[in-house]
């Protein structure tokens, strides 16, 4: 059998779940980036400035510039092996000074 022959709508889409049209699939694609990089959404009332800066805020709290600043550059694993070893030493040297300050050992 043709598949011309029979079949009247030429533009007829097969009923999968898996077929969108272009304006479902940009949907379904950002609702996926969206899961992925856990979305973030700012209410804009009157002032956009006060908005920006509270996305800023949030980004700055959740990680994100710190994020981009270091994948602006290739990282050696055995550089990011020395970063991370001094991130966390200096991480653990930070919370003991805290204890102590609130221990009231440090003036």
């Amino acid at each position: 059998m043709n598949e011309t022959s029979g079949d009247t709508n030429e533009n007829k889409r097969p009923t999968g779940s898996s077929t969108y049209t272009p304006g479902q699939a940009r949907a379904a694609a950002a609702a996926a980036t969206k899961e992925k990089l856990g979305a973030m959404e700012v209410l804009v009332e009157h002032n956009i400035e006060k908005a920006i800066k509270v996305l800023k805020r949030k980004m700055i709290k959740e990680g994100i510039f710190r994020e981009l600043k270091s994948r602006r550059y290739y990282e050696k694993p055995s550089e990011r092996r020395k970063r991370k070893t001094k991130e966390s030493i200096k991480k653990i040297r930070k919370e003991q000074a805290r204890s102590k300050k609130n221990l009231g050992l440090l003036f």
